[in-house]
């Protein structure tokens, strides 16, 4: 007995099927079980102090890469403009982050991060590295290797899907 796909009609054993079950159901508990939402607590703090995912990975970007105009970062972030402009000004209201004209281009904004943003991104720079360190005792060191790779792997393979989805909806449109 086999199953088959929706997007390209290949035959999948049983097995597969259930190993898809599980990558999907453990894709599916990384992002929004109870424990993620314990995590990005732990990591990014709760109440006023704690940021948002976005927010986070804004100021993540800003610290490590330094000043950027809205497009960058919008491209880095992988987001559009007007939600790179929220992620900002939210940044900005809680002092994390400043705009001002770009010297070279003055129709073009720069943002950069505070003293108080790069503050409070090493605090969850600290954090994460702490948190992912005592995930990973759980795994041999030979695991913990493995599973990067796979991770890395895995991303990529994300990022094909996508591209090629994308591209065959653009040539059927």
């Amino acid at each position: 007995m086999t199953a088959t796909t929706d997007s390209d009609s290949i035959a999948l054993s049983p097995e597969q099927v259930e190993l898809q079950r599980q990558v999907g159901t453990a894709w599916r508990e990384i992002r929004r079980g109870a424990s993620a939402i314990r995590i990005k607590d732990l990591f990014y703090g709760v109440g006023p102090e704690g940021l948002d995912l976005a927010l986070a990975d804004a100021l993540s970007i800003l610290c490590q890469q330094g000043p950027m105009r809205m497009g960058e970062l919008a491209d880095a972030l992988h987001i559009t403009p007007a939600s790179t402009t929220r992620a900002v000004n939210c940044l900005v209201d809680k002092g994390f982050v400043e705009r001002v004209k770009d010297a070279d281009d003055q129709r073009s904004i720069v943002v950069s991060s505070t003293a108080a943003g790069a503050r409070r991104y090493l605090t969850i720079a600290n954090r994460v590295q702490s948190g992912i360190g005592q995930i990973l005792n759980d795994f041999e060191p030979d695991e913990q290797i493995l599973l990067a790779d796979f991770l890395g792997r895995f991303v990529r393979s994300v990022e094909t899907y996508v591209a090629i989805e994308d591209a065959r909806i653009d040539e059927s449109a």
